[in-house]
């Protein structure tokens, strides 16, 4: 059950799947839902806190807080819109949004951040605990996961329009609570993933740009398709399901 707020922290700014946001002043609260488990509050605000000492275009943290039987993380308010609604108002500029979001990306796998949360573990959990998956599926999925490089770098593992604001020229990256260390072809893959879900038009034109960006053959990107789309099977949206299973229909027999 909802817990109401004795006083509002601020003035309302949004709401996601897990938190609301709220703005006061210079400083920004996301206030999570009745029930989250502290150990993820902490786990984000330890991520962003790290991600923005590390010189990322990302908000500084500053404290975790208790809200009327919430948790809330304290943060800097970042000025801007989410850069798919700038792009929905300015259509005639989605090629430069998606190739600043691909240098965004290709940036945040470069910085100096190692995180203690494997992306393989996280990945090969999802698949394990998958509802839904025929046993034979998760072996492949498991197996393929195994023969695919491991990597360290900073993965953000929710990277989209969505979650990046977008301020003139400026930019900041939002959201790190799925963050973790990985290969960044995996994270640019599941990128790709969202696109090619959600936004089709958009999911080889961003592709191609993350891949001249990062250097990388577009080819060693998608190799990690097939894992992901059964590690995000289990999610449960029904509108994904047929491109999930079609994607997973190209795991090694």
């Amino acid at each position: 059950m909802d817990v109401p707020y004795t006083s509002a922290p601020g003035t309302w700014a949004g709401s996601g799947a897990r938190a609301d946001v709220y703005r006061s002043g210079p400083y920004a609260l996301k206030v999570f839902h009745p029930g989250t488990p502290p150990a993820q509050v902490f786990r984000e605000a330890y991520v962003g806190a790290l991600v923005a000492g590390a010189g990322l275009p990302a908000p500084r943290i500053y404290e975790v807080v208790g809200l009327d039987g919430r948790l809330a993380i304290k943060m800097d308010s970042m000025p801007g819109k989410t850069l798919h609604e700038r792009l929905e108002q300015e259509p005639a500029r989605w090629k430069e949004g998606l190739d600043a979001l691909a240098r965004l990306q290709a940036e945040v796998h470069q910085a100096p951040v190692r995180l203690p949360f494997a992306l393989a573990d996280w990945i090969s959990q999802r698949i394990q605990e998958g509802k839904g998956l025929e046993e034979g599926v998760k072996a492949r999925a498991l197996l393929l996961l195994d023969s695919l490089p491991t990597g360290t770098a900073l993965c953000h593992g929710d990277f989209h329009g969505g979650n990046v604001l977008a301020d003139g020229a400026a930019y900041t990256v939002i959201d790190w609570a799925n963050a973790t260390a990985g290969h960044p072809d995996a994270d640019a893959c599941r990128t790709y993933m969202i696109y090619a879900l959600h936004m089709p038009v958009l999911a080889e034109r961003y592709l191609a740009s993350y891949c001249a960006c990062a250097g990388r053959p577009a080819e060693a990107v998608l190799r990690w398709l097939p894992v992901l789309a059964a590690a995000r099977f289990s999610e449960g949206f029904p509108e994904e399901q047929e491109a999930l299973v079609g994607w997973m229909g190209r795991l090694p027999v």
